[in-house]
Order: structure tokens, then sequence, then C-alpha cells
């Protein structure tokens, strides 16, 4: 008996372990200002509590080593997200699965786009994986660790414009 249970012991440590994932749901992109924005950044960053801190440490100190945590939301904008999915998904984009979405006063009720090098953003009409690896692919794909808005030909201004999140209560 203490053969089979051993055995069963092992074959059960051998078996690689099944890589998370993450599937977002349009009711994890909520207002923009419900997100812990990093020291300096314009970014908000989403998900689990310990995601988040997790997140923002390694936003704050700039030490991504194998990247964000599985889970993680990012939004510049309330109309498109990328999100660390895991997993076995986009490998290629280091796990990172890119939204273009609905906003309305009820909420994210639609996500009008997700993937991976297929989605095009909304400002420039291009794949959103191949900006993002072409300006911080040494930074887990996020931008405003190399470039920026400014970098790409955004001003505050124009910044702070398409952060207008209908999302949000008003003030």
């Amino acid at each position: 008996m203490r053969l089979i249970v051993g055995l069963g012991l092992i074959a059960a440590l051998a078996v690689p372990a099944i890589a998370k994932e993450f599937v977002a749901q349009p009711k994890d992109f909520r207002c923009l200002t419900d997100g812990a924005q990093p020291e300096g950044k314009r970014f908000r960053i989403f998900g689990k509590k310990r995601i988040v801190k997790k997140a923002l440490r390694k936003t704050n100190t700039a030490k991504l080593g194998k990247g964000y945590p599985v889970g993680t939301i990012l939004q510049l904008f309330p109309f498109e997200a990328m999100a660390k999915r895991g997993g076995k998904f986009n490998k290629v984009g280091g796990g990172w699965e890119y939204f273009r979405l609905k906003p309305n006063a009820d909420g994210t009720t639609e996500i009008l786009s997700r993937g991976g090098p297929e989605v095009v953003n909304q400002l420039a009409n291009l794949p959103c994986q191949e900006c993002h690896q072409k300006f911080a692919a040494d930074h887990d794909s996020v931008c405003e660790f190399t470039v920026g808005p400014e970098g790409i030909g955004i001003t505050d201004e124009f910044v702070r414009i398409l952060q207008k999140d209908v999302r949000c209560p008003p003030q």
C-alpha cells in the first residue's frame, strides 16, 4: 500500500504544473479612478489586491523581473486595456491580452475586441501588440517606461481628455 501511495506521489510531482490563466470579463474593467496609479505614471492598475500591490511595487521600483503577475490589468484610457492573461496565451506577446472596450455609464458592458497581435487600437488603427513590443519589449510591453504618451505624439492635455471616463460617478 505504501509503495502505491509513494508511486502516486512521485507521479503527481513529475507532472508539470498547469500555468495559471486569467480571463478578463467586462466587469473587470471599471472606472479609471478606481485603479491604483503608480508614482509618475499615467496608467492605472487593476486586479485582486495582492496582484495590484505586487504590480505597483514592480512599477514603482522599475524592477519588472519576469514581468507583471498574471491577473494584472493596465489601463491608460477607458476604451482600451491590456491584461496579463498568462497560461499559454500569446507567448510571443508576453502573455498579454489586448482589449478594445465599450464603456458607458453602467460600466463596461461590452468587449469590442480582445486577443493578441490581431487587436488594433482605436487611436492610430495599429496593432496594439506591435507598438507595445516595439517601444517596450524590455519593460514587459508597458510603453510608459520607455516613451510615455508624448513619445507617440500624445500630449498630457490630450491624455487627460481621453481619460474622461463615463463609468466614473460625476464629481
